[in-house]
């Protein structure tokens, strides 16, 4: 029987990688929990107890709820000096926790359940490294942003303005702190910023070495996918942007789930809302089932 309760992982880089077991359950599946960019493991069963991670609990999946480098408990965190890329979850933390996660489950099949960087991250690096890609992949508000996959004017232009802001703000101090815009949670490194507004300046989603085409990359995931985007969500993971970056996904098994405004009487879950918004429940068992259906 696994214990209930903290774990860790250390990265071929040597970071320390720290999370928790939140249930054992009886389906032979287990899903792996990664989060956004600008929050926690936290963001991923808000409130606690009765969230995402909690849904996919209660429908029979194991569950192991992980902090990327920088963020909860994987510290140092941005704030505190800590410097990091966007390469490193990529090449690094995810292989990392899905090897973890095996490690725990062996006898079960790891279904990343991502949100925005936790998705695409998982995304690229099963596409990266198809030895380390876990079973299956839920993405949630998952897409990258580069003017190639934007195809609104308008969004390209308010995508530039807020990179310029994150990267000026970060270039200040040494971090972006998204805690005054009330925007997230948890800092990122100033050298992260650095290369998102190095992919959307010069269009090219990849490494910084230019060593790993992570477009390409995208087209060689073979395990199912699973995309969820809401019409909430009106720039972040536009379901516009978010179709265009699923479209590149090489799986011959994937879907994607675009959650209307329709649904909730005009007004879908936004960005965050997808994790953390109890009217995203539904959304969230679908995810559960999907998974479930797979083991």
């Amino acid at each position: 029987m696994i214990a209930i309760g903290p774990v860790s992982a250390r990265t071929d880089d040597g970071w320390h990688l720290r999370g928790e077991v939140l249930a054992e359950g009886a389906r032979p599946a287990v899903a792996l929990l990664l989060h956004a960019m600008m929050a926690s493991r936290r963001s991923m069963d808000k409130p606690r107890g009765a969230g995402l991670a909690a849904t996919l609990a209660a429908a029979g999946l194991s569950v192991i709820s992980m902090d990327l480098r920088g963020h909860g408990e994987s510290g140092p965190s941005a704030r505190e000096g800590a410097r990091y890329t966007y390469d490193d979850c990529v090449l690094f933390d995810v292989p990392a926790l899905v090897g973890l996660t095996r490690s725990l489950f062996p006898d079960k099949r790891v279904i990343v359940v991502g949100h925005s960087l936790g998705a695409h991250a998982a995304l690229v690096s099963a596409g990266v490294f198809p030895d380390k890609a876990p079973d299956a992949i839920a993405s949630i508000a998952g897409n990258f942003w580069f003017p190639s996959d934007e195809p609104s004017a308008a969004r390209r232009a308010a995508k530039a303005a807020t990179l310029r802001t994150w990267l000026a703000a970060a270039e200040a101090v040494g971090y972006f702190d998204p805690k005054p815009l009330r925007i997230g949670t948890d800092a990122v490194a100033l050298p992260y910023i650095r290369q998102f507004w190095k992919v959307w300046s010069s269009d090219r989603y990849g490494s910084i070495d230019d060593r790993y085409d992570y477009a390409e990359a995208l087209t060689r995931v073979a395990c199912p996918v699973l995309a969820v985007a809401s019409e909430g969500d009106k720039l972040l993971a536009h379901p516009a942007s978010v179709s265009r970056f699923f479209s590149r996904i090489g799986s011959a098994e994937k879907r994607l789930r675009v959650v209307t405004h329709a649904e909730h009487e005009g007004r879908a879950p936004d960005h965050m809302g997808l994790v953390t918004d109890a009217r995203s429940l539904p959304v969230w068992r679908e995810i559960a089932q999907w998974a479930a259906a797979l083991a």
